[in-house]
């Protein structure tokens, strides 16, 4: 197994309390508020990653369209790049296995679009090709990784880094963020409509 393991309970959830509180607070809040805009401005958001980070992905659009809805309001428009297997078997080959998520992001994806990216390592080469892509069609990359960020670090525009070499630590705190957005999205998407109601 490739990063650092916990000896035991205590260990892993002190080194995951010690993570958590050194998370950028303010850059979580900051996506919180880019994922609003999104809603209220249209856009839609395009979440991968590969393994455990892909199925964070799906649950963070679960959360992001099902939890933050707010009954009589629209629906963010999320989407996992992750979720059509036949599409991704497809692309990997037939194509190649870095173009699995470029290709579909590319097939759906509009500028002004969200990209989020979750990678332990930030290196992944299907994800990184992505995130390329995404930058040179006029999106916002938002970057939620693990380690030293790696590759896409570069290619963010808002960068979410959990400074950890514990696989489980960053996948948990990933979700995390994700449950972040979520709620803060569904307080936001309700004072909308009560200031809306109100004028």
């Amino acid at each position: 197994m490739a990063g650092k393991i916990c000896n035991d309970a205590t260990d892993y959830f002190q080194q995951l309390a010690k993570m958590s509180a050194d998370l950028d607070h303010e850059a979580i809040d900051q996506y919180a508020e880019m994922i609003f805009s999104a809603w209220r401005d249209d856009h839609s958001v395009f979440v991968f990653g590969n393994g455990g980070s892909a199925y964070t992905a799906s649950h963070h659009v679960t959360d992001y369209v099902k939890t933050a809805a707010v009954d009589g309001q629209k629906r963010l428009k999320a989407l996992s790049m992750v979720d059509n297997l036949g599409l991704l078997t497809a692309v990997g080959n037939d194509i190649s296995y870095d173009d699995t998520l470029r290709y579909p992001l590319a097939s759906f994806a509009q500028p002004g679009d969200i990209a989020e990216a979750i990678s332990c390592s930030g290196n992944s080469p299907n994800v990184v090709a992505a995130c390329e892509w995404a930058k040179q069609h006029g999106m916002t990359v938002v970057a939620l990784t693990g380690f030293s960020g790696g590759r896409i670090a570069d290619l963010a525009d808002l960068h979410i880094n959990v400074a950890s070499e514990n696989y489980g630590v960053i996948e948990d705190l990933h979700l995390s963020v994700g449950h972040v957005i979520a709620q803060t999205l569904h307080r936001r998407v309700n004072e909308f409509a009560a200031a809306g109601a109100a004028g």
